[in-house]
């Protein structure tokens, strides 16, 4: 089953990363530099170490890439890879990928995803089952979470060999935003922002939302954005500007 859902996310995926927005390359593919080409051979094509970083701890949030930092055969290739474990109750907090669109097929769901739309600030949020899918394009805020009680695996192609992220939480609280600044924009008093600079992820919400039940309609319904995530909007919008 597992085996079949991996076969239909690869095939789904190519027309996406057709549109990748790399440069075009004069060459079929790219050597890193020193590499020897009379060694070359099908190993340079391989890569075996999507899984590695994701089967340490399935109860918590893990995400293995094969980006061109990993796998430098993709140099020039407009393409990238994810796998993502979400153990019970975590997330991937709200993030942007400045360089890709982002394609997720859920293998083994439910998960809950969202993405906002800075211009309307609206929430755009579906739950997602085994076998669905959902794009998150380049350079909205999005995320994912796990409100139930197994663990969800998913898969992730992006149309860049270096997609980027920008993780909203670190971004403000760990890269030495002045506090003044953080309380104004945040409307919070100082001991607030010493919190969550302490502590940058995200609680998950209590109680969690039922994973079987999205906080907007199916097909694509919209939302109103809480008041946090247009604020983690508004962020990311002047971060990409």
């Amino acid at each position: 089953m597992v085996s079949s859902c991996l076969a239909l996310a690869v095939l789904l995926a190519v027309p996406f990363l057709a549109l990748a927005g790399d440069p075009d390359i004069l060459t079929d593919f790219i050597l890193p530099p020193g590499t020897n080409a009379s060694l070359l051979n099908s190993t340079f094509f391989t890569y075996t170490g999507l899984f590695a970083g994701n089967s340490a701890n399935p109860a918590k949030f893990t995400v293995t890439k094969a980006t061109a930092t990993e796998f430098p055969a993709l140099l020039g290739q407009s393409v990238s890879y994810a796998a993502l474990i979400f153990g019970p109750g975590t997330v991937n907090p709200p993030h942007v990928h400045p360089r890709a669109s982002e394609l997720l097929y859920v293998v083994q769901g439910p998960l809950l995803v969202g993405l906002i739309d800075e211009t309307k600030g609206e929430l755009y949020a579906q739950t997602l089952h085994t076998g669905d899918m959902f794009v998150f394009p380049k350079g909205m805020v999005h995320f994912q979470f796990n409100g139930g009680d197994h663990v969800v695996r998913a898969f992730s192609a992006f149309g860049s060999a270096s997609p980027g992220t920008i993780s909203l939480p670190t971004v403000l609280f760990e890269s030495g935003i002045p506090d003044a600044v953080l309380e104004k924009s945040l409307h919070v008093d100082q001991g607030t922002v010493d919190a969550l600079e302490q502590d940058p992820a995200p609680l998950a919400p209590a109680p969690a939302p039922s994973p079987d039940t999205p906080p907007a309609p199916k097909n694509g319904g919209a939302a109103p954005a809480p008041a946090c995530f247009a604020l983690l909007a508004g962020f990311a919008a002047a971060l990409l500007l």
